[in-house]
């Protein structure tokens, strides 16, 4: 009977102990799939690459008031690489719009920079183009830090250089043309100093007319103290027409000279930006 107790004491203490060990495990490979706002689900990067990589973002985010993810994905679960990043995005960043999502897809062997809210000001068509081609020549050598390094650098430099001139957002599904308009700072100053002399001289000339002292000017009462309406029209003063310019989409990677940023809609009805490169 208590080698029977023994037996089975033995047997519990056995099972808890695995449980505990198995647990433990879970929960580092839970750690190590993420940290901070890099998710390798895919278990491509090593613990100090994951770790530099993390500390670049936060710094990033820091300066852009973005927010910034660096995802691996070997199971994109019969999405597209543009879906899963897009998504990816959207179930993480709930509250703000603003950032991007840098994606290896695995699954789909795509790389994919995915844009949302002023981001997508910032990373054009043809500046997404020139981050792609850097974080191709890194993932097409199995450099996979090195990759999302490429595309999270490349968003800190083109963030760094501002939003081009004549930016637009092109809506691919809409054609609804959105154009970045921004006045600088010479250009709100001369307007300043042009409503104050507009204002001054308009001022000048009705105070001096009220004193009478351009000319000798004597208003004729009896003349002008009575109207009489003989006539009365409806005179078109006005019209404004709006147009809408649907560029063509050409497709392709080339580069392109303009502003432009094409945007789609992901499932959550949020407006994106992004390009992607299969490898």
């Amino acid at each position: 009977m208590r080698k029977r107790v023994r037996q089975w004491f033995l047997g519990i203490s056995l099972l808890l102990l695995s449980l505990q060990v198995n647990g433990f495990s879970m929960g580092n490979a839970v750690f190590a799939a993420q940290k901070g706002n890099v998710y390798d689900e895919a278990d491509l990067l090593t613990e100090q690459e994951t770790d530099a990589l993390a500390e670049k973002i936060s710094a990033l985010m820091e300066t852009t008031g973005w927010n910034i993810y660096a995802v691996t994905t070997d199971d994109a679960g019969g999405k597209s690489a543009e879906a899963y990043a897009d998504d990816f995005f959207d179930s993480h960043s709930t509250e703000q719009e603003d950032g991007v999502a840098a994606l290896i897809d695995m699954d789909n062997r795509e790389i994919y920079l995915s844009t949302c809210g002023e981001a997508i000001r910032y990373l054009t068509d043809e500046r997404l183009d020139y981050i792609l081609d850097d974080a191709y020549g890194e993932i097409s050598e199995g450099n996979y830090a090195a990759c999302l390094d490429a595309m999270i650098d490349g968003t800190a430099e083109y963030y760094e250089g501002g939003i081009q001139q004549k930016q637009y957002n092109y809506d691919e599904e809409t054609g609804e043309i959105s154009v970045y308009r921004s006045i600088t700072l010479w250009e709100a100053l001369i307007a300043v100093v042009i409503a104050v002399v507009v204002f001054g001289a308009v001022f000048g000339c009705i105070v001096g007319k009220y004193r009478l002292k351009f000319g000798n000017y004597e208003y004729d009462f009896r003349r002008f103290g009575s109207m009489e309406l003989k006539h009365s029209s409806d005179v078109l003063v006005n019209t404004a027409v709006t147009h809408r310019r649907i560029p063509q989409n050409n497709g392709g990677g080339s580069h392109s000279s303009s502003g432009r940023s094409t945007t789609h809609h992901s499932s959550s009805g949020r407006s994106h930006g992004g390009s992607g490169r299969k490898f």
